[in-house]
Parts: structure tokens; C-alpha cells; sequence
């Protein structure tokens, strides 16, 4: 899941505790017609269990504070975890930030 190959691939692109979770900065997912980002995060959390908990809660949906950007807008603009994922989509994930 993490290499490009022939078929066609969703690229996804790991930020802060999500890249170190995941050990790499991008995860190449195979792609389908009918793929969601509901899809894709569940994709990436069977190919890598670290990376679902900090995915996906215990109902399996998207985390508090977990950011989903599909080409550079925010999910919440679009149709949630329900966005529809096209091969040639570039998705951002970026996990809650805290400090002060």
C-alpha cells in the first residue's frame, strides 16, 4: 500500500504524529470508482493499525481534530468523510495540534 504501482493510487500525504505514526510522509492507496474518504482513512488504518487509532474513533469516524483537506479543501466544505475520492485527488491529513 505504501509504493506506486500500475494500478491507479490516491496519494496521501501524512503531517506531524500521523507521519511518525506511519513511519513515511505519503502512503500511496489503490484507488476505486466508488471511493469515499470514509474509504480511504479505513484503507490506511487496515494497511497500518497505529495509524487508525489516531484515525479513526471508536465508531469508526474521523477523530476529533483530525483534518481531512481533498486538493487543498477542508472536508467539512465538501461532503464530510463522505467526499468522493477521484485517482488524481491529493489528500492531507493533519492531526489535532495542541501547545500554548
Amino acid at each position: 500500500m505504501t509504493a506506486p504501482s500500475s494500478t491507479q493510487t490516491v496519494t496521501v500525504k501524512l503531517s506531524a504524529s500521523l507521519r511518525a505514526a506511519a513511519g513515511i510522509k505519503e502512503v500511496h492507496v489503490p484507488w476505486t470508482p466508488s471511493m469515499s474518504v470514509r474509504d480511504l482513512l479505513h484503507a490506511l488504518g487496515a494497511g497500518n493499525p497505529a495509524l487508525a487509532e489516531r484515525l479513526l474513533d471508536s465508531d469508526q469516524g474521523l477523530n476529533k481534530g483530525v483534518q481531512v483537506l481533498v486538493n487543498g479543501r477542508h472536508i467539512d466544505f465538501l461532503s464530510g468523510l463522505d467526499t468522493p475520492i477521484q485517482a488524481t485527488d491529493s489528500v492531507m491529513l493533519i492531526p489535532p495540534v495542541g501547545g500554548g
